[in-house]
């Protein structure tokens, strides 16, 4: 073994320890508040008593309009969510895995914690079904008539007493039923049909980016509203491991983007952000694309002007975008799940940015699946027209 690798094996060994145990950290902290907080079921959400006289506070009671309620419990959802994901962490070894994009290998997977989905080569750990039977629930106990559609269903879980007991085990610490046939029930219940009769649905991806979880980088836990005919209400993504920002984004249709920390029950005062300075002009400007491998057929600013390289999965672009990290994000792919983009498309849209196909048309989610023409294209609200105009172009299909 060369020098020269033996300090780049040890150098990404210490990141991973380091992300994992930042998160433990973090984790730990967190939930002490959080337990401190909890609510019991069908609570009731407090008002900010800091606000200013003659407006309404930033997540006050008249956060969010008539989706207010929604997009409390939404984030409170998530802000649990995430706390399962960092208890978790804590106890799990952390993977360095050598696949390629979101995949791992059978070698990359701890027996009753995780495993590798048949038939795409991607990891499930107990904590996406923990999660997805726990916002099940809160969601089912908080709005009865709308119905629930998330990635995963029991199946596994059936098969597998020693993945179905951790996955109750934290899914119950967090607030779920302990009952593990209403647990099993709850994860299921993602699976269910449209009724037919214009319902709204919740969209829940337990962890986008189960392979970052499981080394130690980047995932989101993803959620989203969404109307009768599709459209994106309510969105919250929870970014664990980001700490440049507040890891929670809120957006609610018509009432702009508002950030959370992992514990509490208002949001954060943020500040607006910066003007980033790729907004200038001069170079082509930071910009990401999911696969990675498309930019071979994708390219808005050429060859020489690659995409950034960021953890797996889709959520965690929206999130840049949203965040002024990046310009643009292209999902060159016509063919997608509802709960890798309904949340973020929402977050982009209510930053001050614009998403759509590529031909401009609007992107709606009214499956499991989607389908758009050339794929979805978002801008940041500093983008210009010109770099909105590259990005929609490269996006089309020749």
């Amino acid at each position: 073994m060369s020098l020269a690798f033996a300090l780049a094996s040890a150098t990404a060994a210490l990141m991973h320890a380091t992300s994992v145990s930042r998160q433990c950290a973090v984790g730990r902290a967190s939930s002490a508040r959080l337990v401190e907080a909890a609510p019991p079921p069908g609570f009731v959400w407090a008002t900010d008593d800091g606000a200013d006289a003659g407006r309404p506070a930033a997540g006050g009671p008249d956060w969010g309009g008539d989706l207010a309620a929604e997009a409390r419990i939404a984030v409170r959802c998530v802000q649990r969510a995430m706390q399962l994901c960092q208890a978790l962490a804590c106890d799990m070894r952390v993977v360095d895995s050598e696949a390629s994009g979101k995949e791992m290998d059978e070698c990359d997977v701890t027996a009753g914690v995780s495993f590798i989905k048949a038939g795409d080569s991607t990891p499930v750990t107990a904590a996406d079904f923990a999660i997805q039977g726990l916002i099940s629930q809160e969601l089912g106990r908080a709005f009865p008539a709308d119905r629930f559609m998330g990635e995963e269903d029991a199946g596994d879980l059936r098969e597998d007493a020693a993945l179905r007991s951790l996955a109750l085990r934290l899914s119950s610490q967090y607030g779920g039923e302990p009952d593990e046939a209403a647990f099993l029930a709850s994860v299921d219940r993602g699976l269910e049909p449209p009724r037919g009769t214009g319902e709204r649905c919740w969209v829940l991806d337990p962890i986008d980016g189960t392979k970052g979880f499981m080394t130690g980088q980047n995932y989101v836990v993803g959620l989203a509203l969404v109307d009768g005919d599709g459209e994106a209400l309510v969105g919250v993504m929870g970014v664990p491991a980001e700490e440049e920002v507040p890891p929670i984004m809120a957006a609610v249709r018509g009432h702009g983007l508002t950030w959370w920390r992992a514990g509490g029950d208002a949001p954060v005062e943020q500040e607006a952000a910066p003007r980033p300075a790729w907004a200038d002009g001069g170079a082509a400007p930071p910009w990401l694309i999911s696969p990675q491998r498309a930019f071979a057929e994708c390219q808005p600013f050429g060859a020489a002007h690659p995409p950034s390289e960021v953890c797996c999965g889709a959520m965690i672009k929206y999130f840049y975008v949203a965040a002024g990290r990046a310009a643009g994000f292209v999902q060159y792919e016509e063919q997608l799940k509802s709960w890798d983009h309904a949340c973020g498309l929402i977050c982009v849209e209510e930053a001050g940015g614009s998403a759509s196909d590529c031909e401009g048309g609007r992107v709606a989610f009214p499956g499991r699946t989607f389908r758009v023409e050339g794929g979805v294209v978002c801008c940041s609200r500093w983008a210009s027209e010109e770099v909105r105009r590259r990005l929609l172009g490269a996006a089309t299909r020749r």
